[in-house]
């Protein structure tokens, strides 16, 4: 993909995240983490934030609406029951009548969960100095490499 549309694609998906991913974006270019792995994550939370919604575990209208306190209070049964919808799910953009994603784009999807958590849980520091919140749900799931 062309840089110029890759930005385009980033804008758009900036503009349907909640703030403190918007601030994960800010932070991660300053490593600087690519344009393709930024693009791949926003990718990565739209999907699970939409699920959030979805499903009823955040209770918000829109994905921008997901708040802090229900990514700090996700249980591992949630994570679970997420990775379960990947692989179940009918494939998108495909006439193949599989269903599920790959392993490769549950580690992905994993991965970007991982690193946002990290961010949110570790890295990131509010007015007093401190991470958003301490417990990250994520060192709790595992999955299978491929």
């Amino acid at each position: 993909m062309k840089r110029e549309q890759l930005i385009q694609n980033i804008e758009k998906l900036k503009h349907v995240m909640p703030p403190y991913v918007l601030e994960y974006y800010q932070s991660k270019l300053t490593i600087p983490y690519s344009l393709n792995t930024l693009y791949e994550y926003l990718k990565e939370y739209e999907r699970f934030f939409s699920w959030l919604v979805d499903s009823g575990v955040a209770d918000v209208d829109k994905i921008t609406d997901v708040s802090l306190s229900v990514l700090e209070n996700l249980t591992k049964r949630d994570l679970e029951s997420f990775i379960l919808y990947l692989r179940e799910r009918p494939r998108l953009n495909t006439h193949s009548t599989r269903y599920g994603v790959s392993q490769t784009t549950i580690n992905r999807t994993l991965s970007a969960l991982s690193s946002l958590y990290k961010y949110l849980t570790e890295e990131v520091e509010n007015e007093d100095g401190e991470p958003y919140f301490y417990r990250n749900v994520m060192k709790k799931v595992q999955t299978k490499k491929n």
